[in-house]
């Protein structure tokens, strides 16, 4: 519970905010999920900041009415918001999110993989046959930014040291977890369970470990990983109780998002939105640590590649059996994260 407390109780203030983001002109980004939560409160800053935003996700209503609402809110802005038809869920459509990007840009400078699913009611398969959880929150992620490294690349040659980034969203609720984040079988593929609530864990931790491989492989061409823990622990024990309904007690997460929606207690209804409403921060905040994470100057890849930001805005440790995970088994470690790659690139390898 120590990870808990340091990072749920007496937060520091946030470095980086929409009141000292330097001007982001001339910059391309992508956010899945951009057009809600914690992703629409980050496009909301980097396009105030003049940025040059591709919101990807699924739904080409709700993008463009976010944009609509972004555009009338921000009407000095310098920037521009484009919606990049995505399904995380369905492989089939990431390669062309990304040849429909490379058609219009020659230049990416951060993808933030933001969008996630978290506790889908019953025990739901995509059209490729894997657990909603994890192609969403881990699969998806892997394929687009494999698919992206080359203008990741291309980019990089040009840019700062370390600015041009990848980040992963991950939660500290990888404390439930297995032992070492991801149990692997004889195959060296993550074994997953019937409970929802598992295989969520499971999904961030391996987010964690991608973040990982990821910076490790891509360190040599100027490409920053890093992964960003949206939601942290509050010990708020009311809340827990709220959804004792799960079989577990444990608490969400302190960020009022979209991501709870699946946890509504029968019966409670606006009571439980009032007092989430009470002890819950500010989507914005979550908006904050991937601020952070993405341009932050004070990362670099010297030493912080792989790194793990809490909020709203510093770099944090992992529980030691996950630490153990990302390394090799010649460096001490269980290789873990290199076997996921590994399974992450056989799965994918007929949608590249």
């Amino acid at each position: 519970m120590g990870k808990s407390w340091s990072q749920s109780a007496w937060i520091p203030t946030p470095p980086i905010t929409e009141n000292n983001i330097c001007d982001q002109s001339g910059k391309v980004f992508i956010i899945t999920g951009g057009n809600a939560g914690v992703g629409l409160q980050l496009v909301k800053i980097l396009y105030r900041a003049n940025a040059r935003i591709y919101m990807a996700g699924r739904s080409e209503q709700r993008v463009t009415e976010a944009i609509e609402v972004l555009c009338a809110a921000i009407p000095d802005s310098k920037g521009s918001l484009l919606w990049l038809p995505l399904d995380l869920a369905d492989l089939r459509s990431i390669k062309g999110a990304v040849e429909n990007f490379l058609t219009k840009e020659t230049r990416l400078d951060v993808l933030w993989n933001n969008a996630g699913v978290m506790f889908p009611s019953g025990t739901v398969k995509t059209e490729q046959g894997h657990d909603l959880q994890m192609s969403t929150n881990v699969l998806g992620p892997y394929l687009l930014s494999k698919l992206l490294y080359p203008i990741l690349q291309e980019t990089a040659e040009t840019a700062p040291l370390s600015s041009v980034r990848v980040c992963w969203a991950s939660s500290l609720l990888i404390e439930l977890s297995p032992q070492g984040g991801v149990d692997m079988d004889q195959s060296g593929s993550p074994i997953l369970s019937n409970n929802r609530f598992i295989n969520y864990f499971v999904s961030k931790a391996a987010n964690n470990q991608l973040a990982y491989e990821c910076g490790r492989r891509y360190k040599t061409a100027n490409i920053l990983s890093v992964v960003c823990y949206h939601i942290s622990l509050n010990s708020l024990f009311l809340y827990s109780v709220l959804c004792a309904n799960t079989g577990k007690s444990f608490n969400p997460g302190n960020l009022n998002t979209d991501l709870t929606r699946h946890l509504m207690v029968p019966y409670l209804g606006w009571i439980q939105r009032l007092l989430q409403g009470l002890v819950l921060w500010p989507t914005r905040y979550g908006a904050y640590t991937e601020l952070y994470a993405g341009l932050s100057p004070d990362l670099t890849i010297d030493k912080h590649s792989g790194a793990y930001i809490w909020p709203w805005g510093r770099v944090g440790y992992l529980r030691s059996d996950i630490e153990d995970s990302l390394r090799s088994e010649v460096e001490g470690g269980t290789g873990k994260a290199a076997k996921l790659w590994a399974w992450c690139d056989q799965e994918t390898a007929s949608f590249t």
